[in-house]
């Protein structure tokens, strides 16, 4: 059996030497310290040493990725970086050449242009006039993950070939221009800062106003949207500074790599990446006390923690223990650690990353539903309230952003390629970087409680900017909760936990409601039905 290349059809052995050569000279270009030769069998193909190589000038080297020496000989020409582009795509080449050997025989099909290796890429028997199409391999330099590669089988079954205007030789050509997709990556980059930025816009005078009104301040659920915001806040500076030190300035200096801070992979590039990752997840961590807590509240009647010191451990702790975990595995591992800032993938590694956020969010997603449903049968014994319905679904749909489960929009990347996969990147930026600023919006900005709350301070401060309806200087509501439960005990550690109760954002009334209710400025008690609007 033989594998095929560009050149033709080689035996297994002298296939892995040939495409390590390719795969060598089209890594380095330019830069080749080592120079492909063709000797005698088996090896068939070798490297020459140049007068850069470190060896003495006309040193065979065989490139044999079972032979350390010979690996480390090769790969001291180059960077980290590019001699494990090299080994992968030596790795690819050995499988492709094993795929072709597994469909059977070699020889060409009439009407198909034949399998074959071109040097990056492995393509199968192409029907003759197609177009094959190849995942932009990451060894690529410049590459994008969502862009394709094609080479074209023209009508009489041969692959498309062009001139080299040095040697005169024709060649099979692959179109590998669709992978440098690097204005992209920049729109990305551009994208998530704008978003971000968005969101601390947002966030930061939301955290103020929870933290300079006492009435809220004292208030459990504000005291965890606070840490919820802070932890977005964060997160979104972190974001602005990983994207612009290391990512956009990996894309600006395409043409001088080793001068870019990734390639550089400085402690101080490690140590923003491990502080991004943790942020992210206590993003995660404090979504699921946001969706612990008001589930509690509801499955339990309203009943309020006696304190928030389980819910601070966890929320800015937690992460803190798979991160180190992850973080020492990677500082011991020597090819990983020194991989471009820690940002290659770590393989099954990564799960100490992924696991606890997949659970939270699994979590949260349950509760969600659990809500839901609790709400949905208590409302049934009031069909003729469609007020209701539209109140109770408003106010738990506004809980999507604060349980996160809008990421799980995102959190699957699809199988798709060129601009498909570029639109999936836009959206999977704007929702992961916007969703601090959307929560910031629902449960601050467009919040009735602390509009009442400005509004007092305004009045207080300025008392005739506002000489509108006296009653207004009346308004003490705040967030509301839409009652879960068929009766209401109305006991002591209720009336005194009215303060921690409202929750779930609806809207805002009067003392004295349109139907004569009365209300504790917090929750309604409504006597005819005996519950909790």
């Amino acid at each position: 059996m033989f594998c095929r290349e560009s050149s033709g059809n080689h035996t297994l052995g002298v296939f892995k030497l040939l495409s390590c050569t390719l795969c060598y000279n089209y890594i380095m270009k330019m830069d080749a310290k080592f120079f492909k030769v063709p000797i005698s069998e088996p090896e068939g193909f070798a490297f020459l040493a140049g007068p850069e190589s470190g060896l003495e000038p006309g040193t065979l080297v065989i490139p044999d990725m079972r032979n350390a020496s010979s690996i480390n000989s090769i790969c001291s020409t180059m960077d980290e970086e590019k001699c494990e582009w090299w080994k992968t795509c030596c790795d690819a080449a050995v499988k492709c050449c094993e795929r072709q050997m597994n469909m059977g025989s070699t020889s060409p099909k009439s009407g198909y242009c034949p399998r074959t290796w071109d040097g990056f890429g492995c393509f199968d028997d192409t029907r003759a006039g197609g177009r094959a199409y190849l995942d932009c391999p990451a060894y690529v330099e410049h590459s994008v993950p969502y862009a394709q590669a094609y080479k074209d089988c023209t009508e009489n079954g041969t692959w498309f070939t062009l001139t080299d205007a040095r040697t005169g030789h024709n060649f099979e050509w692959t179109n590998y221009s669709t992978c440098l997709d690097i204005e992209n990556q920049q729109q990305l980059v551009y994208v998530g800062f704008i978003c971000s930025l968005i969101s601390i816009i947002l966030l930061v005078p939301s955290c103020i106003v929870f933290l300079a009104f006492r009435q809220l301040r004292v208030q459990q659920r504000i005291r965890l949207h606070v840490c919820l915001f802070a932890s977005f806040t964060v997160s979104a500076f972190l974001t602005i500074l990983w994207d612009f030190l290391v990512v956009y300035d990996r894309v600006k200096k395409a043409n001088n790599r080793e001068d870019s801070l990734m390639v550089q992979n400085t402690g101080g590039c490690k140590l923003l990446y491990v502080l991004h990752r943790y942020i992210q997840m206590c993003n995660y961590f404090w979504m699921f006390c946001e969706g612990f807590y008001l589930h509690r509240l509801i499955v339990h009647a309203f009943e309020v923690p006696k304190t928030l010191i389980g819910y601070y451990i966890f929320g800015w702790g937690g992460s803190w223990i798979p991160i180190i975990i992850y973080s020492v595995i990677r500082a011991v591992d020597t090819d990983l650690d020194q991989s471009n800032c820690w940002v290659k993938h770590a393989g099954g590694f990564e799960y100490f990353i992924y696991i606890p956020i997949l659970v939270t969010l699994a979590i949260n997603i349950f509760f969600f539903i659990n809500i839901l449903r609790i709400l949905l049968t208590q409302l049934q014994s009031h069909p003729n309230e469609p007020s209701n319905y539209r109140r109770a679904f408003r106010a738990t749909f506004v809980l999507v952003p604060l349980f996160g489960i809008q990421s799980i929009l995102v959190i699957y990347r699809p199988n798709a390629s060129g601009s498909a996969m570029f639109v999936y990147e836009v959206a999977k930026t704007i929702v992961i970087n916007t969703q601090g600023g959307i929560i910031s919006l629902i449960f601050c900005v467009f919040n009735g409680e602390v509009h009442t709350h400005m509004k007092n301070l305004v009045r207080k401060r300025w008392p005739n900017f506002m000489n509108g309806d006296p009653r207004l200087t009346s308004v003490t509501s705040t967030t509301q909760y839409t009652n879960v439960q068929t009766s209401v005990r109305r006991s002591p550690r209720l009336q005194e936990s009215n303060q921690h109760q409202s929750y779930i954002p609806l809207d805002t009334v009067d003392d004295m409601s349109r139907d004569g209710t009365k209300t504790n400025g917090h929750v309604t008690f409504k006597e005819t039905h005996n519950t909790v609007n």
